[in-house]
């Protein structure tokens, strides 16, 4: 009896011991290791805290993804190959729209969902034996599903451009295979305004200086027929942003633009500001654009509403951060923008030739905000990327969105939608 007794208090405290390594790790295993690692950092140390953590297990099952965007009504709409997918901030699909060649998607106020794709059409006064493949933006009304999916309207290049007022400078240049045929024309971009009105970017072959027909690379503005508050009401184009230089690179251009953004997104509010500024992404790879990002002022004035250059970026105090807006040469190909409309007045900016996304307070400081208790004097940088398919890499970045301290990027060629959050930002 004492034997059995002497051989149970042996065994017992070595089968404890080795459930206690089971639950909370052995000292040799990496996750313990990580632990004793992370617990030796200086908390006042903004670096080693404060960066964006991956929210795994991203969305797949994309086919090459273009863009994403989070709605006023919170949901997510993604464009890819295949057309629009509506999920909810759960990444659950319940929605797809087929579209093609969709490229770029974002919602208003009256969450109509635009989404840039393309159209195919016979014109039959040009030829009848011809189809053609046209840039355009559909408006469509419940495509969260509220009701009965409305296309409430479909803007065709280049019939939709206010500048080419007459029948023949619309179908002028439907030429196959002329090097400044119609069908080489792209809207890239969409954002919008408090009272609905779009912008659009658009890019193309064809930008003559001082033309009655706007340049290809231009900004639109199109706006609701009627009122701004008619959810069914039809669009149209009542500005061409000509200020911005089609052809020569400056503070002021728009050349080969890939995305735009406006100060504008959810939550959604009662008031919302009425500033018409906005963020224009200059991705063209045959031109040397020393700041491919720009932000251009929209100014009210004695004359009307002028646009120029946000100058005071080219200010870039070194004692105050490490990182800015409008250094040189500091993107490769910007693909997508997006603004945090929550406050923190975070752009985001995402370039495929990077393959990265940057972090930019609203004065042009790369980096967000320290937390409180660290000896940072500087916004901390989080700007992260490079090629691969691991949880800090992407390949071919394409889109990006943020809402309730969530980013969203449209990670193209590894078909899928990433997700991350700022360390700081876990409760």
């Amino acid at each position: 009896m004492k034997v059995k007794l002497l051989i149970l208090l042996i065994i017992l405290p070595a089968l404890f011991f080795m459930g206690c390594s089971d639950i909370f790790s052995s000292k040799k295993q990496n996750i313990t290791n990580q632990i004793f690692k992370d617990g030796k950092k200086d908390p006042k140390s903004a670096e080693d805290v404060v960066g964006y953590a991956a929210l795994l297990p991203f969305w797949s099952g994309f086919n090459q993804p273009t863009d994403v965007c989070v709605g006023f009504d919170e949901l997510v709409y993604v464009t890819d190959k295949d057309g629009l997918h509506v999920l909810d901030r759960a990444g659950r699909e319940y929605k797809m729209i087929p579209f093609k060649g969709a490229i770029s998607v974002v919602q208003d106020r009256l969450l109509n969902v635009y989404v840039a794709a393309r159209y195919d059409t016979v014109i039959k006064d040009v030829d009848p034996g011809t189809s053609w493949d046209l840039a355009a933006i559909y408006k469509l009304r419940n495509a969260n599903g509220a009701g009965n999916l409305v296309f409430v309207d479909t803007l065709i290049h280049p019939f939709a451009d206010a500048s080419r007022s007459t029948y023949n400078s619309q179908v002028s240049r439907l030429v196959k295979n002329s090097p400044d045929d119609d069908e080489l024309v792209e809207f890239t971009g969409l954002s919008v305004l408090t009272d609905n009105t779009l912008y659009v970017t658009r890019r193309g072959p064809k930008n003559e200086a001082g033309s009655v027909v706007a340049p290809d690379n231009i900004v639109l503005e199109f706006q609701p027929v009627g009122s701004s508050s008619n959810e069914m009401a039809r669009m149209q184009n009542v500005r061409q942003i000509r200020t911005l230089s089609s052809t020569v690179p400056s503070l002021i251009s728009g050349i080969g633009m890939s995305d735009i953004i406006t100060f504008i997104g959810p939550p959604q509010r009662e008031t919302m500001t009425d500033n018409r500024s906005f963020l224009v992404a200059q991705a063209d790879q045959n031109t040397e654009i020393p700041f491919r990002v720009l932000w251009i002022n929209a100014v009210e004035t004695t004359d009307g509403l002028v646009f120029q250059p946000n100058t005071s970026l080219l200010s870039q105090d070194t004692s105050k951060a490490n990182g800015f807006l409008y250094e040189t040469n500091k993107f490769k190909e910007p693909t997508g923008l997006a603004y945090a409309a929550d406050g923190t007045n975070y752009i985001f900016v995402v370039d495929a030739g990077t393959d990265s996304l940057y972090v930019f307070q609203s004065n042009g400081y790369e980096g967000v905000t320290p937390p409180v208790g660290s000896d940072a004097t500087k916004p901390v940088i989080v700007s992260f990327g490079g090629r691969g398919s691991g949880p800090k890499n992407l390949d071919d970045p394409s889109g990006v969105a943020y809402f309730s301290k969530v980013v969203y990027v449209a990670d193209k060629n590894n078909n899928r939608i990433a997700r991350y959050k700022l360390t700081t930002d876990f409760e």
